[in-house]
């Protein structure tokens, strides 16, 4: 049976023990990608976020393999563990990785200070690692731009991560049009389409071609 990885939901880069630096994600794209493809006989692997795998339960897909990570880095070393034992299986990166991490404290940071500077260093780039890990398969990456991009834009900038990361198709949007203006964006073709359910229906079936 082919088989697929589909990350879902928001790292949490810690801060101290108990504060974490994170992103506004549900996990939602994922979860329904994953069931979709459970559907289509191909078996889903689920790599989620805490939300994220809340959301895969009371859905109708218990047959969705479901794995939970923390931290960028902590997906990082799952995601390669994926990889090196199915190389050419297909990964569909949705999750929202956080691109930097705390110089964090070993106890929690005492309340009260009028003022407070966290020191900040940026987090690997997971997505340009996979290539690199052996995986042959179809790889789907996703794309939130900043709301002052253009549609043409847009497809510029996914482009530009299909080259650099190796990615075969680029989930893609403009922050604040989660739900509308989707576009997914190949080599030499990019699709536009006017409702989300749509773009995430076009992606399953391509997937599908895929690894059929």
């Amino acid at each position: 049976m082919s088989s697929c990885l589909i990350t879902a939901g928001a790292t949490r880069n810690p801060v101290d023990a108990i504060r974490y630096l994170s992103a506004h994600a549900s996990g939602r794209t994922g979860v329904t990608v994953a069931g979709s493809l459970d559907e289509h006989g191909i078996s889903a692997h689920l790599l989620g976020s805490g939300e994220a795998l809340l959301r895969q339960q009371l859905s109708a897909h218990p047959a969705v393999r479901t794995e939970e990570y923390r931290s960028t880095r902590d997906l990082m070393s799952r995601m390669k563990a994926w990889v090196t034992a199915h190389p050419t299986g297909g990964v569909v990166h949705s999750a929202a990785v956080g691109d930097y991490e705390a110089v964090t404290r070993a106890s929690k940071i005492k309340s009260g200070a009028s003022e407070l500077s966290l020191t900040l260093r940026p987090t690997p780039k997971i997505l340009d690692h996979l290539r690199g890990w052996g995986l042959t398969g179809p790889l789907v990456s996703f794309k939130a731009a900043s709301p002052e991009t253009t549609d043409a834009q847009l497809i510029d900038i996914a482009r530009a991560q299909l080259d650099r990361s190796g990615s075969d198709l680029v989930f893609a949007n403009i922050i604040g049009r989660t739900t509308a203006g989707v576009y997914l964006v190949e080599a030499h073709q990019s699709r536009t389409f006017d409702q989300r359910g749509d773009a995430i229906s076009a992606l399953v079936r391509w997937l599908q071609a895929r690894l059929a």
